[in-house]
């Protein structure tokens, strides 16, 4: 069987410029208004969060740095989404993130954790898209 045709019909019926946007901006509104909901003036966030940090026991960090971490993080991850800019990058920070939510913060909230994975996976391995920023330096140093 030939597989290189197979992709080809693949990447015709979705091309991955729409898999890679669409999935890009499907992330962020909901990072975008964890963090706000969340986000007290800078560098501050809400002290109900920083309670539920101390409840969450990660390790090495303390409650009041995660809190901080947590809130400024989705709020950076949102805006870099949201244009295409180090989208890898923001995979990677977005896969680390839900593998902490799975193990330590809500372990029986493992399932939506997967499904986060997973989408913060293919960011991070295929990148945001063509549409993008990422996207529009790597075609201009082709």
């Amino acid at each position: 069987m030939d597989s290189a045709g197979a992709a080809a019909n693949a990447e015709r019926f979705m091309p991955d410029w729409l898999v890679g946007g669409l999935l890009r901006l499907a992330l962020v509104p909901g990072l975008w208004l964890w963090g706000r909901a969340h986000a007290a003036a800078w560098p501050g966030v809400d002290p109900a969060l920083i309670h539920a940090a101390e409840i969450w026991s990660v390790p090495v960090i303390s409650a009041a740095h995660l809190a901080q971490i947590a809130v400024w993080g989705t709020q950076i991850c949102a805006g870099l989404l949201l244009i295409g800019f180090l989208t890898r990058l923001a995979g990677l920070v977005l896969l680390a993130a839900a593998g902490v939510y799975a193990a330590w913060i809500a372990p029986e909230a493992w399932p939506a954790a997967a499904v986060f994975a997973a989408a913060a996976f293919y960011l991070f391995a295929r990148g945001g898209g063509a549409l993008s920023v990422d996207g529009a330096i790597v075609a201009t140093t082709r």
